[in-house]
């Protein structure tokens, strides 16, 4: 059985990126990347990881409350 064929094109915005830093600190963390937060917001990579979080049944989407929620938040 073969695997899917994924798909990067949405990763091409990241050739445009500008010198950003990735570690600001001794100890890494994500949260304080530039990197990770300018990839993060571009609209083609925040619509692959909206998709992907979507066809994964990771999210769903409740048209009586017309609201987002994840998979197991029994908010």
């Amino acid at each position: 059985m073969r695997g899917k064929n994924i798909n990067y094109d949405f990763l091409n915005c990241a050739r445009k990126m500008p010198p950003l830093r990735h570690t600001t600190s001794e100890t890494f963390d994500i949260t304080q990347s530039e990197v990770a937060r300018w990839l993060v917001s571009q609209p083609d990579i925040m619509q692959k990881i909206f998709d992907m979080a979507a066809n994964h049944k990771m999210i769903s989407y409740d048209q009586a409350t017309r609201t987002w929620r994840g998979a197991d938040n029994n908010d």
